[in-house]
């Protein structure tokens, strides 16, 4: 009996075992579509994504591109001004050099002339003080020659 009873649970078991590798291929093809379609999903998926980070990517180059010509724009604006500025402050400069310059050649000639009117001064002092020694010694000649005279 109990082989008979083996005989009847391997006979179970042989029919479960039928079974179940008769329900087994529309199971597998069943799951094995389930997966071509999740890949598919997935492959979808992965375009979309990959075409968002392309947008995201195009739209952050033409960002970045904006605010690159802006800067060079603002650059050059601020190039320009600083430009100006300079310009402005050399020409006052060179308006203000030549102020000093023609205030110093006046003080030059100004000294220049005041010398030579101190020069002239002197000169003339000198004459006269000459023209008095002359006399002098003219004056101690004649007190001479009439000493001379009277003697």
């Amino acid at each position: 009996m109990p082989e008979d009873r083996l005989l009847e649970r391997l006979e179970k078991l042989e029919g479960i075992v039928e079974t179940t590798v008769q329900m087994l291929p529309p199971l597998i093809q069943d799951l094995s579509r389930r997966i071509d379609g999740l890949r598919g999903e997935m492959q979808g998926m992965e375009a979309k994504l990959e075409g968002r980070i392309q947008q995201a990517e195009a739209k952050l180059q033409g960002q970045i591109q904006q605010v690159e010509a802006k800067l060079e724009e603002r650059i050059q604006q601020v190039e320009a001004k600083l430009q100006g500025q300079i310009q402005q402050v050399e020409t006052k400069l060179e308006g203000r050099i030549q102020q000093v310059e023609a205030k110093l050649e006046g003080q030059i000639q100004e000294v220049k002339n005041r010398l030579e009117s101190l020069r002239q001064e002197v000169k003339a002092e000198i004459n006269t003080a000459f023209n008095k020694t002359m006399l002098l010694f003219t004056l101690i000649g004649v007190a001479l020659a009439l000493f001379s005279l009277l003697r």
